[in-house]
């Protein structure tokens, strides 16, 4: 081979490398032929290389020809992508924005509502929420109406005091609690279960429509969870006598009408 440079593979690199030959190649400390390296601006045009200094030996001035050819397909590869264009159907139409979501809500809170919107029974959301001007206290008398069956042929009443509220979203429940025969029955439902038919406030804590002497017949609870009421059955109101009052109030307004 004649002076000039021979290309040899080079490990973890994206270019090879170029080892002199010949006369014109330096001989390093330990009797090898010193390696000078190829850049990426050797190969890009201008299409003549020149020598760069320090970088490529001043005395080297031939290239080899297959290292020519390397070079030149690169810079056809290169053109080539910059001068085409992506082939994009017209048929296709551009995906439309997304719709913003309410930025109060943040983002849980949009996923909720969007969870719940999709539930049965969503007209009862409103009562067993925090801060809705309709959303019933503590110890207010509830009567809910739920099926027995699958195929929804009967249904079943249970009346109670309202003992406490767990809003989880769409998994929002509420546990009601009576004394049956001098025993305390509690039962917990679910807000958005198809098993509830319907739920009925019968009284509401803090109502002062029939109050006497000016007190309402529930007075406000202060707490959230009346779970103290387990051991403390005198403390819970009447529900047979509140109801049986508040049905036959209605029944005489009917009848005013």
């Amino acid at each position: 081979m004649q002076d000039g440079f021979y290309v040899t593979p080079r490990k973890r690199a994206c270019f090879p490398r170029l080892v002199p030959t010949g006369e014109s190649a330096a001989k390093g400390p330990h009797g090898k032929p010193q390696v000078a390296s190829l850049h990426w601006f050797d190969i890009l045009p201008p299409r003549t290389l020149k020598p760069v200094p320090n970088r490529i030996p001043a005395h080297v001035s031939v290239i080899h020809k297959s290292h020519l050819k390397v070079r030149n397909s690169i810079l056809k590869c290169f053109t080539a992508t910059a001068t085409r264009s992506y082939p994009f159907s017209e048929a296709v139409i551009s995906s439309p924005k997304p719709i913003p979501y309410d930025q109060k809500l943040g983002l849980m809170g949009n996923v909720e509502k969007k969870l719940i919107s999709g539930c049965a029974n969503q007209e009862f959301h409103n009562l067993f929420r925090k801060n809705h001007p309709e959303s019933i206290r503590p110890l207010s008398i509830i009567k809910v109406e739920s099926y027995t069956n699958a195929a929804r042929t009967t249904s079943n009443v249970f009346t109670g005091i309202l003992m406490a509220v767990r809003r989880r979203g769409t998994e929002t429940s509420f546990r009601l609690r009576t004394i049956l025969e001098r025993v305390g029955v509690e039962m917990k439902f679910n807000v958005f279960s198809p098993v509830i038919k319907n739920i009925t406030v019968i009284k509401r804590a803090g109502d002062l429509t029939g109050a006497i002497n000016g007190k309402p017949v529930i007075r406000k609870p202060r707490r959230a969870k009346l779970f103290y009421l387990r051991d403390h059955p005198q403390k819970m109101p009447d529900i047979r006598k509140i109801s049986k009052s508040v049905i036959s109030a209605q029944s005489r307004e009917e009848s005013d009408r």
